[in-house]
Parts: C-alpha cells; structure tokens; sequence
C-alpha cells in the first residue's frame, strides 16, 4: 500500500510539472500584463516575447504588442521599441500615441533626420495637435538658425576687416562677402516660412523671419 501510495505521489508531480511547462501564450501574455502593471519593463517584455513565440497563426494580439513597445521603450531598448512601434502603427491600434513613443525615441538617440519625417507622419495624422505643431516648427527654425547664424558670422568677419582697414564697403571682398551672407540668409528663410506656416503665432519665427529679410 506504501508502494502504491508513492507511485500515486510520483505519477501526480509528474503530471504537475507537465502542466507547468504546458503553459500557454495567453498564460505568458496575462503575466505579462501583471508585470507591466508592476513596472517591471524587461520582465514584463520576455514574457510578451515567449507569449508572442507560443502565438501560432493565429493574428498578433495588438494591445499586447503595444505593450512590447512601450516596455521596450522603458527599458531603454530603443531599436526594439522602434521595431514594435512601427508594428503598433501598421495595426492602427493607438497610433497617436504609438507616434509619440516613436518621436520621443528618435528624439533621446539624437537622431534628428527620422525625429523630423516623425514629427511630420505625427502632425498628418493629428493636424490639429497645437504641441506637435510648435514642436515641428522648433525643428523648421533651428535648421533655419544654422544658415542664418552663417550668415550673420559672415557679415561679422566682414566688418571686422572693414573696421580694420583691410578694404572698404566698396571695395569687392565685402561685395563678394555680403552676396555670401545673402546666399545664407536666402536658405533661411523657406525654412522659417514653413515652420510659420504650421505655427503662425511663433515668436521666434516671426523674429528670424524679419531679420532674414532685412539681409536680403
């Protein structure tokens, strides 16, 4: 009978082990979920990721790969969030603010070409988002700043040769100088008018815009 009891108990671990190990996606998924609620990013998106690998053929759950994404995102895992947000995006499945993370990515790993196109596809999609409108315009202006700054250093040295009698204002070094300050300030400008085009009310711009054209 002890025998027997025991082979009961074995059998009976066995068969729980088995069940452990049998877990599913939507297993992994829910302990996902109690995770992230948790804050705990990095383990909140492993076990996303081993639901995701148990998924089968079924379609992608997509609050839970918005989920991936944003514990990407937290866990400073920037590639991976980038990845994942731009599957959120292609899923339509809270695209305003999957476009946010994706604009706030570009904007922590410096990387000002794709910080711009997001800013752009964000403002398409929200055209009447007054924080993604100042924001696109801070871009348009301080790309405009780099060629009016050239400018303004241009004219500078310029008047410093002046004031240090190594020609005149008539003479053609300071001719060729101001065509080249002109050249920068001409670049400018489309630059400021297309930011004041989706922020008409930007101080700065306004500013940048009537000092442009006062060089011309």
């Amino acid at each position: 009978m002890k025998r027997f009891f025991l082979a009961i108990v074995f059998c009976f671990g066995i068969v729980v082990g088995f069940a452990q190990e049998e877990k599913g996606a939507i297993d992994f998924k829910n302990e996902g979920n109690e995770a992230l609620r948790s804050k705990d990013y990095a383990g909140a998106l492993k076990l996303y990721e081993t639901a995701l690998s148990k998924w089968g053929d079924e379609p992608k759950d997509t609050a839970m790969v918005y989920n991936m994404a944003v514990c990407a995102y937290q866990s400073k895992d920037f590639t991976k969030a980038i990845k994942l947000l731009d599957e959120t995006i292609a899923m339509d499945y809270k695209k305003e603010t999957a476009l946010l993370y994706k604009i706030n990515t570009y904007r922590l790993t410096k990387n000002d070409e794709e910080y711009e196109k997001t800013l752009e596809v964000a403002l398409a999609n929200s055209p009447n988002d007054d924080k993604l409108k100042g924001m696109l315009a801070n871009v348009y202006l301080k790309e405009a700043n780099v060629f009016y700054t050239a400018g303004a250093t241009i004219l500078k040295n310029a008047a410093a040769d002046v004031a240090a009698a190594k020609y005149k204002t008539t003479d053609e070094p300071y001719k060729v100088a101001t065509e080249k300050a002109k050249d920068e300030f001409k670049k400018a400008l489309p630059l400021v008018e297309k930011a004041l085009a989706i922020d008409p009310e930007n101080a700065t711009g306004k500013q940048l815009k009537a000092a442009c054209e006062q060089n011309i």
